[in-house]
């Protein structure tokens, strides 16, 4: 048996967040781009009083020109979202979160992505949006950024770090690294990395996503 984790619909997976958070964590490799994921997603928006998002651009590629940023806004504008905002926190270390109730973050460069949510305090923007009851969506670096650590991404199928930063402390909202775009080659390099890190290793795959919340999780796949 692997000593990471593949996670499954019999996974036993406990203790990710502070219970006196409201809202809800969602952990994905592509997003909503997978019907059984979206099917399940939408679900936690219809007790929404409002719905309105921040599609968080800064780790991708040509921002929100990317052709995954732009599926993203039609996906939310298709869903009924009444704002639908791009916001790239590089460029706007002080934008106002609080009138979103879903925050969507993309994938691309996770070490480019943590130098700038350190740089805008987007922890406390996570944790505020929770605590009022909002979703958070994780896509890839999105994802990593929220473990104890984004070691994971200079470890296995290591990605350029671009930004040239040193420390890769992450924003430590769950107790556990995830790895995503998970596939059985990666393995062996998983069960290095296991080995070395302190922290639980948890692998989704592009089919997979794990919603968190205060009375357990689920598995969509």
């Amino acid at each position: 048996m692997s000593p990471f984790l593949i996670i499954n619909k019999k996974s036993i997976i406990l203790n990710f967040m502070n219970n006196r958070k409201k809202g809800i964590i969602i952990l994905t490799s592509t997003g909503m781009s997978v019907d059984s994921v979206r099917q399940v997603v939408v679900k936690y928006f219809v007790v929404l009083s409002f719905k309105s998002v921040a599609i968080v651009t800064t780790a991708a590629e040509g921002k929100d020109n990317n052709k995954y940023s732009k599926l993203a806004e039609a996906q939310f504008k298709e869903l009924g979202f009444s704002v639908v905002d791009f916001v790239d926190i590089a460029n706007d270390l002080r934008a106002d979160f609080s009138k979103y109730n879903v925050i969507y973050v993309c994938g691309g460069n996770t070490f480019r992505l943590l130098k700038y949510a350190r740089e805008a305090h987007f922890k406390e923007t996570i944790e505020k949006l929770l605590d009022r009851g909002g979703v958070y969506i994780g896509v890839s670096a999105g994802s990593i950024i929220l473990a104890p650590t984004i070691q994971i991404a200079a470890s296995v199928d290591p990605e350029p770090n671009e930004i040239g930063i040193s420390d890769l402390t992450g924003l430590n909202l769950i107790d556990f690294e995830i790895h995503p775009h998970y596939e059985p080659i990666q393995d062996a390099e998983l069960s290095f990395y296991q080995k070395v890190t302190k922290n639980k290793v948890i692998g989704i795959s592009n089919s997979q996503a794990l919603i968190i919340s205060n009375s357990g999780q689920e598995v969509v796949e």
